[in-house]
């Protein structure tokens, strides 16, 4: 089993406010455990209330790879300034909900695409009516997207290579896997 754990302080009166203040001081840790000893190990967890588990993946999921692989992506993006607009998130989240890939996470909405990037310790992120905003103007699928504010030829192009930006990206991510030369695990 593969599981994924931040220290989290529910309980207490603020408890979402204490926690999203201190989310930067968290962290996430990814432990494999046997499972001959996971229910031994989850009840250990259990008498830490700073530790939340926030998913729990059988050792063969795609999933946990697959987040790995999109934090990988948005930083190497990030890191090239890629993201010229706030805006330009939700381009990365309408085309997830589109299926550019196949075992990307699906958002029901803004709130959950931005706690997925601040679970990753992503700062500096647009806010969700900017998101909201941003989703009602794309129509159609990726890559025939349509913008309703008609922006220019190039901004429309730039818009659909920032998702082949991402997915570029991606795809490093995997061959860095594959090699050995990642240092995310």
């Amino acid at each position: 089993m593969n599981l994924r754990f931040v220290r989290s302080h529910e309980g207490s009166p603020d408890a979402d406010h204490t926690s999203r203040k201190t989310q930067e001081k968290m962290k996430q840790v990814v432990l494999r455990v046997d499972d001959a000893a996971y229910e031994k190990f989850m009840g250990m967890v259990s008498l830490c209330p700073q530790v939340e588990v926030l998913n729990v993946y059988d050792a063969g999921s795609k999933g946990l790879t697959m987040d790995v692989f999109v934090v990988t992506a948005i930083r190497e993006m990030r890191q090239m300034q890629a993201f010229r607009y706030p805006c330009d998130y939700a381009y990365l989240m309408v085309a997830m909900n589109d299926g550019v890939v196949k075992g990307l996470p699906y958002f029901y909405s803004p709130k959950d695409f931005l706690d997925y990037l601040r679970q990753s310790d992503f700062d500096g992120l647009p806010g969700r009516t900017t998101i909201y905003d941003t989703i009602a103007k794309v129509k159609g699928r990726y890559p025939d997207w349509t913008f309703t504010d008609a922006p220019k030829a190039s901004e429309a192009l730039r818009r659909k290579n920032l998702v082949k930006q991402f997915l570029s990206a991606m795809m490093r991510a995997q061959s860095r896997r594959s090699d050995g030369l990642s240092d995310e695990s």
